[in-house]
């Protein structure tokens, strides 16, 4: 084959057989890296990349001949669907050039049936790293429009959300700094390890309700009243100020922590320590730019109700390690960026002058 043309397929298009089938020229698969892009799976259900500093995807470099090349751009409906360019990936002969695929919808979404399993089964034909063929088994997991809407009635106070089977409450009175989850478990996942860990970390206090799979209603904050619970109460009277842990995910702002609550002096504090050890995350302490039903202002907040008040921070699923596109999990159990969120909280919380 003359002059062939170089291809690097990070998706469906890495399986032997289906490139065969495409394009008969085919040949010499080398597997690649394209350093500084990321892997997602998009809203229409396809695997597509985006540039990402530091992050990099996994795929293999195929050789074709022109008229093959050619013949791919139809397959792929390239140019309305995928746009075809030119990248520098490295093989272990060294760097080459070859043309990828790009669809430049970004926005994640849930794969298409039985597509990412012919996507992991051409990663493990081609010996692609274990770790980057985990890393694209996590797009399987559901994604948050997947989830399961809850069947009973919900309940309609703190003292009903505690009779449920398997909600419970966690409380640890230490310093009058404290850390609160109160959509801990499976409902806000990991934000009772963040706070349980950063205030383990600070020797703060902190207080979290914890959630079973099977209760997956969401009590609002303005209902965790301290009259329908000893411990809420007794935790509230201990602190001084406090730090909210929450979750939420909204289109557009997946890299996006928010710092809402009373005390903008300690949500400066916090986000700038937050800032400092999560580079390629935005924290908003602006209240303006924060969607009004996730800025933590009411009064009856129990974020707002210690003395010095407090700051309610949401957090996106790929902050949490709940998001395929966050990074794999460390030795310790966590996503590096949940391991480096809750290092600068803690050290926010140890760094804040208390009252005598």
């Amino acid at each position: 084959m003359d002059s062939p043309q170089r291809y690097f397929a990070y998706g469906s298009n890495m399986a032997t057989t289906q490139m065969r089938e495409r394009c008969p020229s085919a040949a010499n698969p080398l597997p690649a890296v394209l350093a500084d892009h990321d892997w997602l799976i998009n809203d229409r259900g396809v695997a597509t990349i985006e540039p990402a500093a530091g992050r990099s995807v996994h795929g293999v470099v195929w050789e074709l001949a022109v008229c093959d090349l050619v013949a791919l751009d139809r397959f792929e409906g390239a140019p309305r669907r995928y746009a075809r360019t030119t990248v520098t990936v490295t093989t272990a002969a060294g760097a080459v050039e070859a043309e990828v695929y790009v669809d430049l919808r970004v926005e994640p979404g849930p794969a298409r049936p039985a597509y990412l399993e012919g996507i992991i089964a051409a990663a493990a034909e081609h010996a692609l790293p274990d770790r980057w063929q985990q890393s694209l088994a996590r797009w399987g997991l559901p994604f948050p429009t997947q989830l399961d809407e809850p069947v009973s009635p919900a309940p309609a106070t703190l003292a009903e959300l505690l009779r449920r089977p398997g909600v419970c409450e966690e409380v640890m009175l230490r310093s009058a700094f404290g850390f609160m989850a109160i959509h801990g478990g499976a409902l806000e996942a990991m934000t009772d390890v963040i706070a349980r860990r950063a205030a383990d970390a600070a020797g703060a206090s902190c207080y979290a309700v914890i959630h079973p799979d099977a209760e997956r209603h969401h009590l609002s904050s303005t209902l965790f009243r301290p009259a329908e619970s000893e411990a809420l109460a007794g935790f509230l009277e201990h602190v001084e100020v406090v730090v909210s842990v929450h979750g939420y995910g909204r289109r557009g702002r997946w890299t996006q922590m928010l710092a809402g609550g009373t005390n903008r002096d300690l949500a400066i504090h916090v986000a700038a320590h937050v800032a400092a050890a999560l580079p390629g995350y935005d924290i908003v302490t602006d209240l303006d730019a924060i969607p009004s039903a996730l800025r933590g202002m009411r009064v009856d907040n129990p974020v707002n109700l210690p003395s010095a008040g407090g700051v309610q921070l949401e957090l996106p699923p790929r902050v949490r390690g709940q998001s395929p596109r966050s990074p794999l999990p460390g030795h310790d159990g966590l996503s590096p960026v949940t391991h480096d969120l809750i290092g600068a909280l803690a050290a926010a919380a140890a760094s804040w002058p208390l009252g005598d």
